[in-house]
């Protein structure tokens, strides 16, 4: 794991972990058709599992106090397979489409959406291996008033079948999520863009 990293910020987002008096976020899991393990009791459990696991890290404390809040497992119709999905082509279609409609379902709330994917791995990146969970963010609402942008940002996540042996790879891309995407606030022609300065990339 790497180490936590304490990062100021100069521009206002929503996030209910930012809330200094409620360290807390809440986060949804969503099972797809295939996705491990098959039935409901065992998806519940592996989603507490990697709730659990993902506490017993970021929980513990001192600077990295954060309470990760699991909800009602949701079950759907839509198939993505990780085999023929690249980490980009997952975030630009099926994934991120499938988590903005659960999102209208549960009224837009801030949080942490995971989808579990059928398929052992993701496509592999160029010179590495094949990850097992990939992450990003989505960005809405985005604003600027009196020259300081603000947003509500959600950050996303999608597991693999494989991602079922490895009880670490939840707390390990919430790590990447929670820490390593900023906002770069010196504009090019006016538009700021966001950029991902984990050095291993936003997958595992």
């Amino acid at each position: 794991m790497k180490k936590s990293r304490k990062r100021k910020y100069r521009y206002n987002y929503s996030y209910s972990v930012q809330s200094q008096g409620d360290p807390s976020v809440n986060v949804y899991g969503i099972f797809t058709p295939g996705s491990a393990p098959s039935d409901s009791n065992g998806r519940q459990n592996r989603f507490n599992r990697d709730i659990a696991s993902a506490n017993q890290i970021w929980n513990s404390g001192g600077e990295c106090n954060i309470n990760f809040i699991s909800q009602p497992i949701i079950e759907v119709n839509t198939v993505i397979d990780a085999t023929n999905l690249s980490t980009n082509e997952a975030f630009r279609g099926p994934v991120e489409n499938l988590i903005n409609q659960v999102k209208q379902m549960n009224g837009n709330q801030p949080g942490i959406y995971v989808v579990y994917t059928s398929g052992n791995d993701f496509a592999s990146p160029s010179g590495n291996s094949r990850p097992i969970g990939v992450g990003g963010v989505i960005i809405e609402n985005f604003r600027v008033e009196n020259g300081v942008p603000q947003f509500t940002l959600f950050r996303i996540i999608a597991l693999s079948s494989r991602a079922l042996s490895a009880p670490f790879a939840f707390a390990r891309m919430k790590q990447d999520m929670l820490y390593f995407t900023q906002l770069n606030n010196q504009p090019v022609n006016n538009v700021f863009m966001f950029e991902s300065i984990d050095p291993d990339g936003s997958f595992y």
